[in-house]
């Protein structure tokens, strides 16, 4: 791990006190401002706390569609798994882990997962964060754009550029 950064599990554990405290207090709050419209219903709920850490790698490895909403639910992203794991280049929306890998990623989620969660909590978190990474990459390729248009009303063929200055590590 480089000098100055601490694990997922560090930054978890800084905050986990207060994010407790929230957690109750938004509860309360959501029960109590929609008290009219709240409605107990029967849902599927994965109970994490009966889930070993082989029973989740098993999990991971044979859909890897899941490991986005479990890291999601843990607050975890693949700058984490990287970082913490030395797992390079891990896609959380489509990966393609090994079984040891799998296992590694699993291990590293469990103690994070909450006791259970809803299904439906748990593709919403995934809706979310899919739904985020989609708008930045269209924003991230907003060069592609232009520069499309200009080729389409010029003779003369537009690239992206990339400038420098006289200035050693700075760039204009």
């Amino acid at each position: 791990m480089p000098d100055g950064y601490g694990s997922h599990a560090d930054y978890m554990s800084w905050v986990s006190d207060d994010a407790t405290t929230r957690h109750a207090q938004v509860e309360a709050a959501l029960r109590e401002a929609f008290a009219p419209f709240v409605e107990s219903r029967p849902t599927d709920v994965i109970v994490f706390s009966s889930v070993s850490a082989a029973d989740l790698a098993t999990a991971i490895q044979s859909h890897p569609l899941v490991l986005k909403p479990l890291a999601a639910a843990c607050n975890i992203a693949a700058r984490a798994i990287e970082r913490d794991l030395g797992i390079k280049n891990v896609d959380t929306y489509k990966p393609r882990l090994t079984p040891q890998q799998a296992g590694t990623i699993a291990g590293y989620l469990k103690p994070f997962l909450p006791p259970y969660m809803e299904t439906p909590a748990l593709s919403h978190l995934d809706r979310t964060a899919f739904i985020d990474k989609e708008i930045r990459k269209a924003k991230g390729n907003w060069e592609e754009g232009v520069t499309a248009a200009l080729n389409g009303f010029s003779s003369v063929s537009f690239k992206k550029r990339k400038f420098h200055c006289g200035l050693r590590g700075v760039r204009a």
